[in-house]
């Protein structure tokens, strides 16, 4: 997936565009605007929000006395969310896919998705991450995992609580676990990683999901570990599920990845993706091939399996919300999967499953925030860090209206629908000459 011509676009864009929206924090003041409070799922009409240096000072009515050079932002009309998480991203020219790096951070950046849980970190995603702390780089915040455990015969000779507390050390926000059936190494890992202080994240282990639960994983990644103990016994799946809730632990499907590797959409519904404009020509061409690139036969098959099990689970996320599970969003990562625009092809998906708008914008902000265990985002009130999403339009009664987007704040960095058209134009322009 490396390929000379993508890195040759990530270093000229990285130099020619990400320091051209290069801005310093300043104040804000939106007035006249609708709060979408996501964790009552309700609206605080027509209040003014002021930010300053980074964060949310004020949410109120009254007429608030405004820093000098405050930039007046007439929001009459309009309604402010906090800013979105991807939660389970794949860096690209790492282990995600060869986009430009700016273009991936800016096109996530533009869709309201204020901060991505990176699920394979390596250095140089740490760099990127202090690029963007030290505001060299223009992107949501990065939440790092450590490079992919894999329970192997060589992870297993080395002292663990060594190598975990190496990766803290290091920087990386989570350990991302990928696999591997030893279950005493297993809940080894968990049990260290909970004595240093950092979380565990990533696939099921083989064990099943009652493993991962008894383990306390953090966040268990995909749909196989919940229809595999469900298809298998139900009763246990309930029990599971019970203490998943109990334990206050995360599941995140990724349901949009499974209906493209499912082909349980069709190709040219595919080829006219939302976003698929600013990805280029060469790169679409890849996705074709490695997708479609199987025979009748073998496409029929994956198409018949997957999509039993996508709507057994569809069910079983109506359950999962009800129940009270902690939901993340993301569509994963992988062909036809296009930062930031896909994202809401997830949304959709849960929306279509019996989710009500309120739980959706909940879990794509203030159940990721609650994960990091972060106070300061999730939420608009005094006192939170400036994430923060401009729409035209109500998203509790129309979750479409989250893509109605006047502007995007992050680390209270302002860009207007102007600027962001702007720049989205420019990377359309890049691949459509």
């Amino acid at each position: 997936m490396k390929y000379c011509y993508f890195l040759l676009l990530c270093l000229f864009s990285l130099v020619g565009n990400s320091q051209s929206l290069k801005k310093a924090e300043g104040s804000y003041a939106f007035r006249g605007v609708n709060v979408v409070d996501v964790q009552s799922g309700s609206i605080v009409s027509n209040t003014n929000v002021l930010v300053s240096n980074g964060k949310i000072v004020k949410v109120g009515r009254n007429k608030q006395k405004l820093p000098k050079g405050t930039v007046v932002i007439d929001a009459q009309g309009k309604f402010v969310m906090p800013g979105m998480y991807d939660m389970h991203a794949h860096f690209p020219n790492v282990d995600g896919e060869p986009f430009p790096v700016d273009d991936y951070l800016f096109l996530n950046l533009s869709r309201g998705i204020t901060s991505l849980r990176i699920m394979r970190g390596a250095p140089v995603v740490l760099d990127w991450k202090q690029k963007i702390i030290n505001k060299d780089v223009i992107g949501p915040t990065l939440y790092v995992g450590s490079p992919a455990l894999v329970v192997d015969e060589k992870l297993q000779k080395q002292d663990l609580r060594t190598l975990l507390a190496g990766y803290q050390r290091d920087g990386y926000d989570f350990i991302k676990y990928l696999g591997g059936n030893n279950q005493g190494v297993y809940d080894s890992i968990n049990h260290i990683a909970k004595e240093i202080g950092i979380k565990v994240a990533g696939h099921g282990p083989p064990m099943g999901l009652e493993a991962a639960v008894n383990a306390g994983q953090s966040s268990v990644e995909h749909i196989e570990p919940f229809i595999g103990l469900y298809l298998y016994d139900s009763t246990r799946y309930a029990a599971a599920m019970n203490k998943f809730v109990e334990k206050r632990l995360w599941s995140c499907p990724d349901l949009y990845w499974y209906l493209i590797y499912g082909y349980q959409i069709p190709k040219q519904k595919l080829l006219a993706s939302p976003g698929i404009e600013y990805v280029s020509k060469e790169l679409v061409a890849r996705w074709e091939k490695e997708l479609y690139g199987i025979d009748s036969a073998a496409l029929k098959r994956k198409y018949d399996s997957y999509s039993f099990r996508i709507n057994a689970y569809k069910k079983l996320l109506a359950y999962k919300d009800k129940q009270g599970v902690n939901l993340l969003v993301s569509p994963g990562d992988g062909v036809f999967i296009i930062p930031g625009y896909s994202y809401f092809e997830e949304m959709k998906l849960f929306a279509q499953c019996g989710m009500s708008n309120a739980n959706i914008l909940r879990a794509c902000t203030y159940n990721a925030a609650q994960y990091f265990d972060d106070d300061n985002l999730g939420k608009i009130e005094a006192n939170q860090n400036a994430d923060i999403v401009l729409l035209d339009a109500n998203p509790l009664l129309d979750i479409t209206n989250v893509t109605k987007i006047s502007g995007v704040m992050v680390r209270g960095q302002w860009f207007s629908k102007k600027e962001i058209d702007e720049k989205l134009s420019a990377i359309k322009k890049k691949y459509n000459n």
